[in-house]
C-alpha cells in the first residue's frame, strides 16, 4: 500500500529513519503549496504506522486487520479531522474530540495517530485547545497537521510541531506523472503543469474537470474587458456561474502576474500562461506597473479571504470594475 508519490521519497525516508530510532516527534506539519500531495503522504504515513506487519522501506502491507480496517475508516486508533462543510472552520468542539481521543487507551496496542486538514481552517479556539493537546502530548501519539499556508497559522502552534516541507517536484518528473494519466491529453502536460504553478495534482485536477475550456473562455472575456468591449458587472456575474470564486480569483491573479512580468522583458523565462502572451503583452504595453502591483494585492487579499467574504459576487465585480479603469488606457 505504497500511497506516496514519486517525488515525496526523500521525505518519506527521513521519517522513516526517525521512526526506526524512536526519534519520530508528537507533531509534524507537513507544509508547502497545494496539489503537491501532502494529504496523501500523511495519509499513507498514518496508514503505515498503524500497519503491524510493515513492508520494506516502511510502508504498509496492505492486508493485515489494522490495514484492512484503516482502508474502512474504521481504524479505531485513527482519527481525521476536518471541516464540517467545505470553507468552514474547524471548531473548538472538534479540537476538544482530539484530546478525548488521545485520552483513550489504544486498540491494537500500538501509537495514535490524529490526521488534521487543512490546519489553517482551526479558529482561534480551537487552535488554543489543539495547543493545550501539543503542550501535553500523550505518549505513542501523532498528530499531522497538513496546511498549505503555515504562515496562516498561530506561531504557537507551528513551533510546537516539527515541520515536513513539500515542494513542487522537478519539472520532468511532474510531467512524466501527468502523462502516466489518461485525463491528461498529450501535449496538455506542459500547459497544466504552468497554470498549476508547478503543482502536480492541481494540473491533474484542472485536467479532469474541464477547466481548461472554462479558462480560455474567461481568458478572452479578459481582454475584451481590458478593450472596453464588455461591462465588468455582467462579466463578473458569468464568471461565478461557470466556477467558483476561488478559481476566478485564481485565474485573475495569474493574468495580472504574467502582465508584470511581461512590462519586465518581453521574453520572461516563467510565464503560467504563455499560450497567450499576444493577450497578455499587448495588455502590458498600456498598463502601468505601479497600478499592476496594487491591483494584484487586492485579488490576494480577497483569494485569502476565501469563503469568509460576505459577497464574493458584489467583491468580483467591484475588482473587474476596477480592472476596467485601470486597463482604460487600452483603449485610447
Amino acid at each position: 500500500m505504497n500511497g506516496i508519490l514519486p517525488w515525496q521519497g526523500q521525505q518519506w525516508r527521513q521519517l522513516q529513519e526517525r521512526h526506526a530510532a524512536g526519534r519520530l516527534p508528537h507533531a509534524l506539519l507537513l507544509a508547502g503549496v497545494a496539489g503537491t500531495g501532502k494529504r496523501q503522504f500523511a495519509t499513507s504515513l498514518a496508514g503505515a504506522l498503524l500497519c503491524r506487519y510493515r513492508k520494506g522501506e516502511g510502508f504498509a502491507c496492505g492486508d493485515c486487520p489494522a490495514c484492512i480496517r484503516f482502508r474502512a475508516g474504521s481504524h479505531p486508533d485513527f482519527m481525521a479531522l476536518h471541516p464540517r462543510d467545505e470553507g468552514r472552520a474547524i471548531t473548538v468542539d472538534q479540537a476538544r474530540a482530539v484530546g478525548e481521543f488521545l485520552a483513550v487507551k489504544s486498540h491494537y496496542e500500538g501509537g495514535r495517530v490524529v490526521l488534521l486538514a487543512p490546519a489553517e481552517s482551526l479558529n482561534r479556539a480551537a487552535a488554543n485547545c489543539l495547543l493545550k493537546t501539543l503542550e501535553e502530548p500523550a505518549p505513542d501519539t501523532l498528530l499531522l497537521l497538513v496546511t498549505n499556508r503555515p504562515g496562516a497559522l498561530p506561531a504557537t502552534i507551528r513551533s510546537r510541531c516539527q515541520q515536513v516541507g513539500f515542494a513542487p517536484p522537478a519539472r520532468h518528473v511532474a510531467l512524466e506523472w501527468l502523462a502516466s494519466h489518461a485525463e491528461v491529453a498529450q501535449g496538455e502536460g506542459e500547459l497544466l503543469l504552468d497554470l498549476a504553478a508547478g503543482a502536480p495534482l492541481e494540473a491533474l485536477r484542472l485536467a479532469g474537470e474541464g477547466v481548461l475550456e472554462r479558462r480560455a473562455q474567461m481568458l478572452e472575456e479578459f481582454g475584451q474587458l481590458s478593450a472596453g468591449r464588455l461591462d465588468p458587472v455582467p462579466v463578473a456575474r458569468l464568471w461565478l456561474e461557470r466556477g467558483d470564486a476561488a478559481q476566478a480569483l485564481f485565474w485573475l491573479s495569474s493574468w495580472v502576474l504574467d502582465i508584470l512580468r511581461l512590462k519586465q522583458s518581453r521574453r520572461p523565462p516563467l510565464l503560467a500562461n504563455r499560450d497567450r502572451v499576444d493577450l497578455l503583452g499587448e495588455i502590458a504595453r498600456y498598463t502601468d506597473s505601479v497600478e499592476l502591483v496594487r491591483y494584484l494585492e487586492r485579488v490576494v487579499q480577497l483569494r485569502h479571504q476565501g469563503q469568509i467574504a460576505l459577497n464574493m459576487q458584489l467583491q468580483l465585480e467591484e475588482l473587474l470594475v476596477a480592472w476596467s479603469a485601470l486597463a482604460g488606457v487600452v483603449r485610447r
